[in-house]
């Protein structure tokens, strides 16, 4: 489990570490202390993304020019320490120990986080950007081949649209077979991923609701037929000046009992839908990892009755560590046993 987390310059922190005693930990305070950027620093020190979305120069604390992070995680009769120094604008280093990393891919992995937080409500109510993100963030854990194609797929496409938008078609047809190789291989981790959050949803519900989703290709499933619709379509994107085609712009459409989960189902079902979403992410990285997981819950149990609130939080008792933020404690024995830490009391680091 992790044992440890540093923050130099991270979000509202100046400096602070927190000492983790148990596999549950409750960090509380009032509204704006900062719980929840030190959940946000705890999955950055995992897959190095913010689950908020956020950029480096939003990472930084303000007048400041770079972040740092370190973290302890103790993995069998050994441990490891894990850093990242990262500047406002994206520039990193990596380190496992003294060892200084080449790669993000060998960084990532190292343990794994799941973040249950109230934003996750946008996979179902949100734009397709948001749901995009959600199969990203699942199968990059699932697969870091997964990973390493977004990763070669963006930087070709950033090129692609660069010379779009300067009407350089020669230059621009230079990484279209890599955009189609890349694009075709994510569609088939989609594809698979869908039917797997399909299985999982259905089976939490346990028939309570039926649980659908489609997922939509915005391109062709074969690379090569991939390549000639970026060719054919070259000149009207010139005019357009960016790819009209590809992973990026990919839809999965998300139905429960048949009716389309954004704008024709309830708060209360989208709300249970996003969560039993995140649940499954949770299952299947649990199921399919040997390594280290840490569910990060940020106050998202708030609107469950009793009922569901323990059905949620006996899915998540199989994680090796669960950290929870609330304003107040619930009154549940699990958290009168947990490592209670106030977030307030770490401003005396800043």
């Amino acid at each position: 489990m992790l044992q440890e987390i540093k923050l130099v310059n991270f979000r509202n922190f100046g400096t602070a570490q927190l000492n983790f005693s148990g596999r549950d930990v409750v960090l509380f305070g009032k509204n704006g202390s900062g719980k929840s950027n030190l959940l946000e620093a705890v999955n950055h020190l995992s897959i190095l993304r913010s689950f908020r979305g956020a950029r480096s120069r939003e990472l930084v604390r303000i007048n400041e020019s770079e972040f740092f992070l370190g973290g302890t995680l103790k993995k069998g009769n050994f441990t490891e320490f894990l850093s990242v120094r990262e500047r406002a604008d994206g520039r990193r280093e990596l380190f496992i120990g003294e060892t200084k990393l080449r790669r993000s891919s060998e960084f990532i992995g190292e343990f794994q986080t799941v973040p249950f937080v109230p934003e996750d409500r946008m996979i179902v109510s949100g734009n397709s950007a948001f749901r995009r993100k959600f199969f990203d963030v699942l199968l990059s854990a699932l697969d870091g081949k997964y990973f390493s194609l977004l990763v070669n797929y963006a930087r070709a496409l950033d090129q692609r649209n660069r010379a779009l938008r300067e009407n350089h078609l020669p230059v621009a047809a230079a990484f279209e077979e890599e955009l189609s190789r890349c694009g075709a291989e994510i569609g088939n981790f989609r594809e698979n991923g869908a039917k797997m959050i399909v299985d999982e949803m259905n089976h939490l519900f346990g028939g309570k609701y039926r649980f659908d989703l489609r997922y939509n290709r915005a391109f062709p499933a074969d690379a090569a037929e991939y390549l000639e619709k970026l060719k054919i379509s070259r000149p009207r994107e010139a005019l357009k000046k960016c790819t009209l085609i590809g992973p990026q712009l990919d839809e999965f459409e998300m139905r429960l009992d048949g009716r389309l989960l954004r704008g024709f189902s309830s708060t209360g079902q989208q709300r249970l839908s996003s969560l039993m979403l995140r649940l499954s992410h949770f299952n299947l990285v649990r199921k399919n990892t040997s390594v280290t997981v840490v569910a990060l819950i940020d106050d998202v149990t708030g609107e469950l009755d009793d009922e569901n609130f323990d059905h949620f939080l006996d899915n998540v008792a199989v994680a090796d560590q669960r950290i929870f933020t609330f304003t107040g404690i619930p009154d549940r024995e699990i958290f009168r046993r947990a490592q209670q830490i106030p977030v307030e009391m770490l401003e005396n680091f800043s």
